[in-house]
């Protein structure tokens, strides 16, 4: 991880000087103990921001295709991302997840699952809240904005382990947590 450290220490002063980045809500990070962190995804640069103003070290699901890049592929895997097949169940990066939520970790995922630039809301898949509700882990909303991130309170979701084989309940519970990622952003 000092890879990590150095990277986003380095780009955290770049961003502040530069972008005048500012965080809010990051007392809403737990401090310890697993968690998945999930945002909006509307640039290319968000896991940047996110992993410069977030108080733990994050891991990263990104799409398959940015590791088939040589330099790029080899960078954002020392840097902690582990690939995700888009457009279908991807049991193998569900079960990468699993295994750093059992080791206490956090994980950034985009539920929109692909960069929504013109803002407009799109239904994203279940899958987020059935993998909080498997690791039993609480997932801290995140919107990034042009200049800012801002961590919401962390949603837990253990109440719904009976429903999770309830497509409308985890919907609506998908959707929810949408809505509650671009509040963050006003």
């Amino acid at each position: 991880m000092k890879l990590y450290n150095f990277a986003t220490g380095f780009v955290r002063g770049i961003l502040k000087v530069f972008m005048f980045l500012k965080e809010k809500g990051t007392e809403n990070i737990p401090k310890e103990g697993a968690f998945l962190l999930c945002a909006n995804h509307k640039s290319n640069f968000d896991p940047v921001m996110i992993a410069a103003t977030c108080t733990r070290n994050l891991t990263f699901m990104a799409k398959e295709e940015l590791f088939e890049k040589p330099i790029l592929g080899t960078l954002i895997k020392k840097l902690g991302a582990f690939p995700i097949k888009r457009g279908r169940g991807d049991a193998a990066a569900v079960m990468a997840t699993l295994k750093i939520m059992r080791r206490g970790g956090a994980t950034l995922i985009f539920p929109e699952g692909t960069r929504i630039k013109d803002g407009r809301r799109i239904q994203v898949s279940s899958g987020i809240i059935r993998l909080a509700i498997q690791s039993g882990v609480p997932i801290v909303p995140a919107f990034s904005g042009r200049h800012s991130v801002t961590y919401g309170k962390p949603v837990f979701y253990e109440k719904y382990n009976d429903d999770v084989k309830k497509p409308e309940v985890m919907q609506r519970l998908a959707d929810e947590l949408m809505d509650t990622i671009y509040s963050l952003g006003g």
